[in-house]
C-alpha cells in the first residue's frame, strides 16, 4: 500500500511535532572519577583508590552493531521539585553516519505519567555519530520532589515509518537493583564537568565541633581525565545528611573559570558548619554543575556526582598539629603553638599562640579573626586577638603569628579548656563563624622553659629576634637588695628593628611572683646586631634566688582612661620561662678584666699620696676601658665605684675615699672614657686623716652600682700606702 505525497508530508509533520514534545535527546558525559577518604586523613588515597563508574541502566541494540546506552542517572531532590540528569551514549557500529535526529527518549513514571526532558544546551548541535565512534548526549528533567529513581521508566525510541505512530521502542529501562547512585567511601568517581571527563576523590576528611555545630573539612581532588583543557564552571558542593538536608560547602579553590589542563589535578578544601541536630553520620558529598534553563536567565543545577563521606571521627585539635579552614578568600592552615596560663597581678592570663600558614599558590589576605576560651564546657572567657607580625597579606608558603588572650581570677580552677577560633562576618561585625576548636587541659598549660644556656628565637615577621640570658647579678642595698638579669637580644631581621615591648616577672622556687622592670634599651638595633636589656626587681635582704626563673612575654596595652596618658600596660602574651645561670659571686683579688657588660675595665699603677699640712689624700690610677662593639646598651643607670678604705683609731670607724663614675660619659671628671687614661680621686679632711690608724695598708674596692645606690663588689685588695702597684 502506498501513501500519497500529501499524506506522507502530513505524517512527517505530525511525527516531528510528536518528537518536539517528547523528551529531547540527551547527552552523556564520558566517565570521570571521584572518591572519598577517611575522616582522619588518607595517605594519597587517589593513587590507590578503585575507579567507580556510574551504573549502566541498560543497553538497546539499534542495528548494524550499533546501540544506545543509558547511564549516569542522578536525581537531586528539592523542596518543591527535583532535578533529574542522565546520559545517553550512542555507538555507531555501521559504515555510514548515524543520524541522532532519528532517536529520542521518553520518560515516564511507573504509573505512566509522562515527564518532559530537555537536551543539554551544549549537546544541541550534535546530530550525527560517525562510523566506529560514540557520542554522549546529556538530558535533564524537572520531576516531583517525592519522586525516586525506582519510580522512573525510560523508553528509547527510534523513528520508524512502518511502526504504529511511526515510533519503535528499542529499549525499556528501569533502575537496576544495585545502583544507589553514590560512590562508596574510599573509591574514585568518574564524572563529567562541562562535557569533559574528570576523576574525583576525597583525599582527606576531618571533623571538629563546637557547642552548636559540626565543622567538617573535606579535601577534594579533581583530575582532568580528558584530552582538552577546561575552565571550571561555577560548581557547587553540598553535604547531604541521611535526612535529606543539604548544607552548602565553601571553597576558595574550585572557583569559576579556573583552568584545569589534561591530567592536571585540582585540589582544594571544602568546609561547612552543620548543626549538631543533623547528626555526623551517613553524610554524602554532592557536586552540582549549573546550566542555562529554558526560560530567559534561568539557571538549573544539575547533579554531577554523589560521594559517600566516611564515618566521621571527631578530631581533637591539639598543639603542634596543622589544621585547615576555608573562607571566601581561600584556604588557610592553622597551628596551635602554645596555650598558657600566665600570672598577672591578681589575675591570670589565658594566652594562646597560633601560626597561620598559606600552603596555596596565591597570596591571601589576613583574615579578620576573633575567638574565646571555654572552661570545662561551661564558662566562656572573651579573648583579645593580637597580631605580632607586621604583614598585610599572607604570601604562598609564608606564615604569620597571632595571639589570643583572656583574663580569669587567679583562684580559678578548671580541668579542660577549649579555644574557639572564629572569623568575623563581613556583613555583620557582631556575628562570627567558628573555624576551629582547639582542645586542651589545665595540666598542660605550662609556658615554654628555656634552659640557662639556651636561646629563645621568636620569628614574627618584622620582629624576629633571639633572646639569651647573659648574666645574673645581686646588688646589695642598705634596706633591700636588687636582683638584675642582663638579657641579650639579637636582631634577626635584615633591617633595623625596634625591641619588643615586654613584660617581665621573676618567679621564685616556691611560685612567688615578683614584678620586674625592663630597661627601655635602644630604639633600633642593627641587622644582626645585639642589644642588652637589664631586667630587675627589689627583694628583701637575703632573699633566696636559687631556682628562680625569669618570666618574659610580649606586652599587652590598652588606651588609658585619659587620652593624654596614651596607653597603659594590661598584661602579656607569648611568654617563656628562662632558667637563670648561677651568679658569679666571687670577688676578684686583682683589678684586671673587671666586667660591667658590655664594658671591661682594668686598673693599674694604683698609688696614694697624703699631704698632712692640707689634710688631703690622693688616689691615682691608670685604667683601660673597653666596650663590645657588637652590643648596644643603655648604661645610664650603671656606674663604677672606686673606693679606698682604712681603719681609723676610733674603734669601728674607717675612712672612705671614693668616686662614682659614669661609664663612657662625656665629662672626664665624672666619667670613665673608652681607651687608656689616668684618673685621680681627691679627699680633704684634716681631722679624719690624722686619725688613720697606722697608714701601712689600705683596702681598694671596685663596685658595680645600679639604680639607687645598690652595688655589687667586683674586686677587693689590700695595697700599701704611698706605693704604686703593678
Amino acid at each position: 500500500m502506498y501513501l500519497r505525497q500529501g499524506t506522507v508530508i502530513c505524517l512527517i509533520v505530525l511525527l516531528l511535532l510528536s518528537h518536539a514534545v517528547s523528551p529531547a535527546p540527551a547527552r552523556a558525559d564520558s566517565g570521570t572519577d571521584t572518591g572519598a577518604g577517611e575522616i582522619r586523613s588518607l595517605p594519597d588515597a587517589a593513587a590507590e583508590a578503585r575507579l567507580h563508574s556510574p551504573a549502566i541502566w541498560g543497553k538497546a541494540a539499534i542495528g548494524n552493531e550499533s546501540y544506545m546506552e543509558l547511564k549516569e542517572v542522578m536525581l537531586l531532590p528539592g523542596d518543591h521539585t527535583g532535578t533529574l540528569a542522565f546520559t545517553l551514549t550512542v555507538y555507531n557500529g555501521g559504515e555510514n553516519d548515524l543520524a541522532f535526529d532519528d532517536y529520542w527518549v521518553r520518560l515516564q513514571t511507573a504509573a505512566g505519567t509522562p515527564i518532559s526532558v530537555t537536551l543539554l544546551p551544549r549537546d544541541k548541535n550534535k546530530n550525527r555519530v560517525a562510523p566506529g565512534s560514540s557520542e554522549n548526549f546529556g538530558f535533564y528533567a524537572k520531576v516531583a520532589a517525592s519522586l525516586k529513581l525506582e519510580d522512573l521508566v525510560f523508553k528509547l525510541i527510534r523513528l520508524d515509518f512502518a511502526a504504529a505512530g511511526f515510533e519503535q521502542v528499542v529499549g525499556r529501562m528501569t533502575a537496576p537493583e544495585d545502583d544507589e547512585g553514590v560512590t562508596p567511601a574510599g573509591e574514585k568517581r568518574s564524572l563529567s564537568i562541562g562535557g569533559v571527563p574528570f576523576h574525583g576523590i576525597i583525599t582527606h576528611a576531618a571533623i571538629s565541633q563546637n557547642d552548636e555545630f559540626y565543622l567538617p573539612a573535606l579535601d577534594l581532588e579533581l583530575m582532568n581525565a580528558g584530552i582538552n583543557p577546561l575552565h571550571l564552571p561555577n560548581l557547587s558542593f553540598f553535604i547531604r545528611t541521611p535526612g535529606g538536608l543539604y548544607y552548602p560547602l565553601q571553597s576558595a579553590d574550585f572557583i569559576q573559570d579556573a583552568a584545569v589542563q589534561p591530567m592536571e589535578k585540582k585540589a582544594g578544601m571544602l568546609t561547612v558548619s552543620i548543626p549538631k541536630e543533623a547528626g555526623a553520620d551517613g553524610w554524602q558529598l554532592v557536586i552540582t554543575e549549573p546550566i542555562a534553563g529554558g526560560a530567559a536567565g534561568e539557571r538549573i543545577s544539575l547533579p554531577a556526582a554523589f560521594l559517600e563521606v566516611p564515618e566521621a571521627t571527631l578530631r581533637t585539635v591539639s598543639i603542634g598539629n596543622d589544621y585547615d579552614f576555608t573562607n571566601k578568600q581561600g584556604t588557610y592552615t592553622a597551628r596551635l603553638n602554645s596555650l598558657q596560663r600566665l600570672p598577672w597581678e591578681d589575675q591570670d592570663i589565658l594566652s594562646a599562640g597560633i601560626t597561620l600558614i598559606n600552603n596555596g599558590t596565591q597570596a591571601l589576605p589576613v583574615p579578620e579573626l576573633q575567638g574565646y576560651f571555654k572552661l570545662d564546657d561551661a564558662v566562656s572567657v572573651e579573648a583579645r586577638v593580637v597580631r605580632s607580625d607586621q604583614v598585610i597579606s599572607l604570601l604562598p608558603g609564608k606564615e604569620m603569628n597571632i595571639q589570643l588572650a583572656g583574663k580569669i581570677p587567679f583562684t580559678s580552677e578548671f580541668r579542660s579548656l577549649n579555644l574557639y577560633l572564629q572569623e568575623k562576618e563581613a556583613a555583620n561585625a557582631n556575628k562570627a563563624k567558628d573555624l576551629l576548636v582547639f582542645q586542651h587541659n589545665e595540666a598542660l598549660m605550662d609556658m615554654a622553659f628555656i634552659p640557662p644556656t639556651d636561646t629563645r628565637r621568636l620569628t614574627d615577621i618584622g620582629q624576629s629576634a633571639a633572646y639569651r640570658v647573659h648574666a645574673v647579678h645581686t646588688f646589695e642595698g642598705q634596706a633591700a637588695d636588687l636582683i638584675a638579669v642582663q638579657l641579650e637580644v639579637e636582631n634577626l631581621e635584615k633591617r633595623f628593628a625596634g625591641l619588643r615591648k615586654q613584660v617581665a616577672q621573676f618567679q621564685s622556687a616556691d611560685g612567688t611572683i615578683l614584678p620586674a622592670t625592663v630597661t627601655a634599651g635602644m630604639n633600633k638595633v642593627n641587622p644582626g646586631g645585639k642589644a642588652l636589656q637589664t631586667i630587675w626587681a627589689m627583694v628583701p635582704k637575703g632573699y633566696r634566688t636559687e631556682g628562680m626563673r625569669l618570666l618574659l612575654g610580649d606586652e599587652l596595652s590598652v588606651p588609658a582612661a585619659r587620652p593624654e596618658e596614651g596607653v597603659v600596660r594590661d598584661g602579656y602574651i607569648n611568654a617563656a620561662a628562662f632558667g637563670l645561670p648561677a651568679e658569679k659571686k666571687e670577688v676578684q683579688a686583682g683589678f684586671a678584666g673587671l666586667e660591667v657588660y658590655p664594658y671591661t675595665i682594668s686598673l693599674s699603677r694604683i698609688g696614694t699620696q697624703a699631704n698632712f699640712a692640707t689634710g688631703t689624700v690622693l688616689l691615682d690610677f691608670d685604667y683601660e676601658l673597653k666596650r663590645s662593639a657588637l652590643v648596644e646598651a643603655d648604661m645610664k643607670e650603671h656606674k663604677l665605684i672606686v673606693e679606698l678604705t682604712d681603719e681609723l683609731v676610733d674603734s669601728g670607724k674607717e675612712i672612705v675615699v671614693s668616686q662614682t663614675y659614669d661609664l663612657a660619659g662625656k665629662e672626664a671628671s665624672k666619667s670613665l672614657l673608652l681607651g687608656r687614661h689616668d684618673a685621680r680621686i681627691s679627699y680633704a679632711d684634716k681631722d679624719t686623716i690624722y686619725k688613720i690608724k697606722d697608714m701601712k695598708t689600705y683596702r681598694l674596692n671596685v663596685y658595680h652600682q645600679f639604680q639607687d645606690g645598690q652595688k655589687k663588689l667586683l674586686a677587693s685588695k689590700e695595697l700599701d700606702w704611698f706605693a704604686y702597684s703593678d
